[in-house]
């Protein structure tokens, strides 16, 4: 592998569509084709999610106290912690074992496992953060798997402060699921090929088959949040990321300050109170080996 994309941001915003296309502009995803584009009845094309990837990951949020749900606090330096050791070993031995020269990796999580991956990426790694309204992640995330609005606009902010903190600098192309899926999908289709290729555009378009508006059941889109209903600092956030798509991505200042004010309030973004079946799993990786003590 001598390049990388990284696709992140928050489940639900279109990290799977954006992957998949990044696969058919020539950045294959790591892993089996077929494998990758398994679906079910909330991502009919599939998730394009390695699974070694995914398993390194579930293992870091463990072993830091918690999964993709109930977001572990990461202390500073957390990702240097000598504990991690082993999974630094099964991580460099799934890069190394990548044979393409350009490849797409896609999990969410690794919204929050940047720093522990940092340094097995090569340096010029470029990342494209998915972005979607709030109050439609949510609301996904409440049908899937059964959230409460609450909770999902709290994971919705976890995850896009740290896709947010843990790329800037680097370089990166934010992307709105909806401008993505719109009647303008050939213009960011064009300019995810410019990022990814530098070229001056891809020549066709992919199959339509993949641009499915009819998968999306949002009904915010890219509008502004006027009401009290997400909490000050998720309206400020959404609203910046809206003004700073409208300049063109020219200025991330307010985004930046913003994302880097979070602190999560809520006990469950803590986890201090872990829920049974965090438990169950956790003590069945123990069982297999899966994470040291």
């Amino acid at each position: 592998m001598d390049t990388l994309t990284c696709v992140v941001g928050m489940h639900r915003s279109g990290t799977s569509l954006t992957a998949q296309l990044c696969h058919i502009l020539g950045w294959p995803v790591s892993g089996s084709e077929s494998q990758l584009g398994q679906g079910d009845i909330f991502n009919p094309l599939g998730y394009w999610e390695p699974k070694e990837l995914t398993a390194i990951n579930n293992q870091l949020l463990c072993m830091e106290g918690g999964n993709w749900r109930f977001v572990p606090r990461m202390s500073p330096g957390w990702a240097d912690h000598s504990r991690l050791t082993p999974l630094v070993e099964s991580a460099r031995t799934f890069v190394t074992r990548i044979n393409t020269r350009q490849v797409t990796w896609k999990d969410p999580r690794l919204s929050l496992t940047l720093p522990f991956w940092r340094p097995l990426l090569p340096s010029n790694t470029r990342y494209i953060v998915c972005l979607r309204h709030p109050y439609d992640v949510a609301e996904s995330l409440r049908v899937r798997d059964h959230l409460d609005h609450r909770w999902g606009l709290l994971l919705w902010m976890a995850y896009t402060v740290h896709a947010l903190v843990h790329t800037y600098g680097y370089l990166r192309m934010p992307l709105f699921y909806d401008d993505l899926i719109g009647s303008s999908y050939r213009t960011y289709i064009t300019e995810v090929d410019h990022f990814l290729n530098g070229s001056s555009g891809f020549p066709g378009t992919p199959s339509t088959s993949i641009i499915r508006p009819d998968f999306s059941h949002g009904q915010h889109g890219l509008s502004p949040i006027s009401d009290d209903n997400g909490g000050e600092l998720i309206t400020a956030l959404w609203n910046a990321l809206l003004a700073w798509r409208e300049s063109g991505f020219t200025d991330d200042s307010r985004v930046m300050h913003l994302a880097r004010s979070y602190r999560p309030k809520s006990p469950w973004m803590t986890v201090t109170a872990r829920p049974l079946g965090f438990w169950l799993r956790y003590a069945k990786m123990r069982l297999l080996n899966i994470i040291p003590l």
